[in-house]
């Protein structure tokens, strides 16, 4: 990494390991067995120690004993499960996994299985070449017109107010955990993530984008993205970015965020996925 953060030894890798992957969990026994395998075989081929924070965010159906089961039988990955006592949400969740977990990186891994392994081989490679990766999809398959112009329209509003040129702010990125835990501010909605980053670019981190494979998957029965809280807490997450903006300017930092992003260029894949991501 070309920047130096220092770390404080308690919020740095604790027992020797290197990555905390957290996977968020509100009923998702149809597929909380394919994320499980899709960590194991990527980190099969990661020479890295790591752990699994499986959290437990309100669900109502098998989905933990479907863990406990895949747990016992194999021991030798290091998984570990909370339970909050209420649905908390994603963006609370996030950040208390965070400091439940010992890595020095950090990274959220959804619970729905949307992950081929061979997109999380990919950004785990990065570890250690910026202070965030973040990923990108060039296509996504499975999701609707509607949703992707959103995620445009998202995109462009937290560039445009906050001055920055990332391609994408919702991808399940890879962070120093120590980032996670001094700089996430308490958000809820989607937009936690573009909060994060946009702080992290105003500290001077750095950031590497690389394109990756998805899929997207649509849960039955799933609310729609436009709803009055989802506005609130999006409008809430564009009026912080653009305070930072104006802050940078009135105090006339030496920061300029865009400066600091590499971007691996567009890639022509063949998306083929295994059949548990299905």
């Amino acid at each position: 990494m070309s920047e130096h953060f220092s770390i404080p030894p308690a919020c740095d890798s604790r027992e020797g390991i290197e990555l905390t992957l957290f996977v968020p969990c509100f009923n998702e026994e149809e597929r909380i067995l394919g994320t499980l395998e899709t960590i194991r075989d990527a980190l099969a081929e990661i020479n890295c120690s790591y752990e699994v924070l499986i959290v437990d965010d309100g669900c109502t159906d098998g989905t933990i004993d479907i863990v406990n089961t895949f747990a016992q039988k194999h021991p030798a990955m290091e998984i570990r499960i909370y339970r909050n006592p209420r649905n908390f949400g994603l963006a609370r969740s996030f950040v208390d996994s965070a400091f439940l977990g010992r890595g020095r990186y950090y990274r959220l891994v959804c619970g729905d299985n949307v992950e081929p392994h061979e997109t999380m081989i990919k950004i785990l490679r990065e570890m250690g070449n910026a202070s965030m990766i973040l990923p990108y999809y060039p296509t996504l398959p499975g999701k609707n017109y509607l949703r992707r112009s959103i995620s445009k329209l998202w995109t462009l509003l937290v560039d445009r107010i906050g001055g920055y040129k990332i391609r994408y702010y919702n991808g399940c990125g890879l962070y120093l955990r120590y980032h996670v835990m001094r700089w996430a501010p308490y958000n809820y909605g989607f937009g936690f993530q573009a909060d994060l980053i946009t702080t992290l670019l105003e500290e001077g981190a750095s950031v590497k984008e690389i394109p990756v494979q998805g899929l997207h998957f649509d849960r039955p029965g799933r609310k729609s993205p436009l709803h009055f809280r989802n506005f609130l807490s999006t409008g809430h997450t564009l009026f912080r970015i653009g305070t930072k903006r104006l802050r940078r300017i009135l105090y006339r930092t030496s920061v300029q965020p865009h400066k600091n992003v590499v971007v691996q260029p567009d890639l022509k894949m063949k998306i083929e996925y295994p059949k548990h991501c299905i």
